[in-house]
């Protein structure tokens, strides 16, 4: 029986996915966990919580810089 993936798995991923959509932009380790960290919130989000969409695609505009 296949288990879920908890969301640091979910959150791996699309990290990996964004990752692969910068192409050949290298983000220094510091950027790399703050991408980690926005992918975590981005998975995590509930309706009810303050994060936005728009808040999640300006700190990834400003990590991907």
């Amino acid at each position: 029986m296949e288990r879920g993936k908890n969301e640091a798995e979910v959150a791996l991923e699309l990290m990996r996915l964004v990752l692969d959509q910068a192409g050949s932009r290298r983000l220094s380790p510091t950027r790399t966990l703050a991408l980690y960290h926005l992918c975590k919130e981005a998975v995590a989000y509930r309706p009810e919580e303050p994060v936005s969409s728009e808040y999640l695609e300006e700190r990834l505009r400003e990590l991907l810089q």
